[in-house]
């Protein structure tokens, strides 16, 4: 049987450890989910970003707008946290991925990436060249609808005939649907917007160049000063039509190439995002299981904790039962014999060298009584020898010195026999005084 300390110790031990992992395990739990719900939310940001991306080139596109701080920040964002979700940071406690199939996922949006930031800088550099031809027509177009007025008043003046200042009036109707077709096609990007502002400029150049080489109209200084104005302005004016009109086809291009690259990106990103869910739930997964076979060791630890201390409780019982049997002194068989328990437990070697004091103490009583027994028969012995000789000594002719002297000796010899009874005596009081000791012991404990 196992020493009940060893015992004791054993459980401690595996108490101890399997308390420890439950702990560990609820600590890396936690910063488990820290670290995986950061994650998650930074790559669930880059999907968001890469709609805000898309969003705010839409904008600026809509708007002729060159504010692209909203643009660049969301670009600047974007690609931060995909090198944080590649390599790490250690300042948010977050680690490089070890899967490969996440890393080979991220390396995939990192080339998409590239060629989306390619076409959105490609788009900026265009954007800002289209703003800048468009926002010559837009302060322009007054001005041109303004060269054109003079030619119909000129016309009038001159009393052109009907048919030419109803041309003269066309094209300075021409001047504000050329406007509105532009405009409109690049809100819709319609191809009938872009049809009939395609006729509309055509129409315009015709009338214009018609006004131009004119020469009857040379006849009337003040027209053919107004017809010269407008066609010359309309040279320059004609020119920045011609780039917005190749600027915003290419702009159209960039755009439908961000929108099936955004399309391709944000499913690439939105793959990620459930790829990273499902490995933090199986790992969640995995460390609940490992707490719920903690929890069952334990369970059995403490089933095996409760048997150790039943066992223990009975063994108590077997050796309290012994020395109350000591205590009372009612055994009917051999005293060492009566107490001794068996096994290898702290109590049964206790039993077993309090049998062995036990069976010491025996024989000394025993050795004990034969010494009172003997010191009487001494005595007695003592006692008649010295009888013998004060009767002899009754009878015996000598000086009264010297039978003095004898009556002294056989004094002596009495009272050594009389002092050595009383030491035994005293020798076995001590040996009950012991036994008394030994049962206040046991019902201490």
């Amino acid at each position: 049987m196992t020493k009940i300390v060893t015992r004791l110790i054993i459980l401690g031990i595996l108490t101890t450890f399997c308390v420890g992992v439950m702990i560990l395990s609820v600590i890396f739990i936690n910063q488990l989910g820290i670290q995986d719900g950061y994650i998650i939310n930074i790559a669930g940001k880059e999907r968001m970003l890469t709609q805000k991306i898309t969003k705010e080139i839409f904008l600026i596109n809509s708007q002729n707008s060159q504010d692209y701080t909203a643009l660049n920040l969301a670009l600047e964002e974007f690609e931060n946290n995909l090198n944080t979700l590649r390599f790490g940071n250690p300042q948010k406690n977050i680690n490089p991925p070890t899967k490969t199939t996440i890393i080979t996922k991220l390396e995939a949006i990192t080339t998409q990436w590239t060629h989306f930031k390619t076409i959105v800088e490609d788009f900026k550099s265009t954007s800002s060249k289209l703003y800048e031809d468009r926002k010559f027509l837009d302060e322009n177009n007054i001005k041109m609808l303004f060269l054109s007025d003079n030619i119909v008043k000129a016309m009038v003046e001159s009393k052109m005939p009907a048919h030419l200042i109803d041309d003269s009036g066309r094209q300075r109707m021409l001047t504000q649907r050329m406007a509105y077709l532009m405009t409109r096609y690049f809100h819709i990007w319609d191809d009938k917007s872009y049809r009939a502002f395609k006729e509309s400029h055509a129409l315009y150049h015709t009338i214009i160049t018609n006004f131009y080489q004119n020469a009857n109209y040379k006849h009337f200084p003040k027209l053919a000063k107004s017809i010269q104005e407008a066609y010359e302005f309309w040279q320059t004016y004609s020119k920045h039509i011609d780039n917005v009109l190749n600027l915003q086809e290419h702009i159209v291009e960039d755009l439908k190439q961000i929108t099936s690259q955004n399309t391709a990106i944000l499913n690439e990103i939105d793959w990620t995002v459930n790829l990273y869910s499902d490995i933090s739930i199986h790992q969640r997964a995995y460390l609940e299981k490992f707490q719920y076979v903690a929890a069952f060791i334990m369970i059995l630890l403490g089933f095996y904790s409760i048997y150790n201390l039943l066992n223990i409780r009975a063994h108590l019982g077997r050796f309290l039962q012994k020395t109350k049997l000591l205590a009372s002194g009612k055994l009917n068989q051999n005293l060492t014999e009566a107490i001794q328990l068996e096994g290898e437990s702290e109590l049964s070697q206790a039993s077993q060298n309090l049998s062995h004091f036990l069976q010491s103490l025996e024989q000394t009583k025993e050795t004990s009584k034969q010494a009172i027994h003997l010191s009487e028969l001494i005595s007695e012995e003592i006692e008649n020898i010295s009888e013998e000789i004060r009767h002899k000594l009754a009878f015996a002719k000598i000086s009264e010195e010297r039978r003095k002297s004898i009556e002294d000796s056989i004094n002596l010899s009495e009272d050594i026999a009389i002092q050595s009874s009383e030491q035994l005596i005293i020798t076995a009081r001590l040996l009950d005084k012991l036994h008394r000791i030994l049962k206040e012991i046991e019902s201490c404990c």
